[in-house]
């Protein structure tokens, strides 16, 4: 899989916690890129994150596995955490395939526009941040098909001068 679908799978696992705000962050250092997703939802049930790991069907962490399967095969890591109120989840990959970032995110903003999120992607090349409590100021309406694709363009843009080649 691709980092943008997994993206788009804990973004997912966001809005089942019922969470408001989702921050992403996406670090590229060398021939690596760490991806940590932080929410303020429900948290995630440790015995739920037991089953998705054993790859049992559990209501919430779907795709945790997935995740850590493809961080470690790539010889990254993966860790989570979540005590009560709020996930973190940590990936690091070494050369992956990263797909279009703005075009996940579009994806699940048209899904899910209830959710806040800001996403901030870092390389020696520099640092590009979006957060959606913003998106009036800088690309007008929120509920605007035309602002989502100035916002899906901008995140691919970004991501291109970054990372490299999408």
């Amino acid at each position: 899989m691709k980092l943008s679908e997994h993206l788009v799978d804990l973004m997912q696992n966001a809005v089942d916690a019922c969470a408001k705000h989702v921050l992403i962050m996406i670090s590229g250092a060398g021939d690596a890129i760490s991806l940590t997703v932080q929410d303020d939802g429900e948290g995630i049930k440790s015995s739920e994150v037991e089953k998705a790991m054993r790859g049992e069907k559990a209501p919430r962490g779907r795709g945790l596995l997935l995740l850590k399967e493809e961080a470690e095969r790539n010889g990254g890591k993966f860790a989570y955490s979540s005590a009560g109120k709020g996930t973190s989840i940590e990936a690091e990959f070494r050369f992956p395939e990263m797909g279009k970032i703005g075009d996940a995110l579009l994806v699940f903003w048209q899904e899910f526009g209830i959710m806040d999120f800001t996403l901030s992607m870092t390389s020696d090349k520099g640092v590009f941040v979006f957060d959606s409590r913003l998106i009036s100021e800088k690309y007008g309406r929120k509920d605007d098909v035309q602002t989502m694709v100035k916002v899906r363009k901008d995140v691919n843009y970004a991501q291109t001068n970054l990372y490299g080649g999408i």
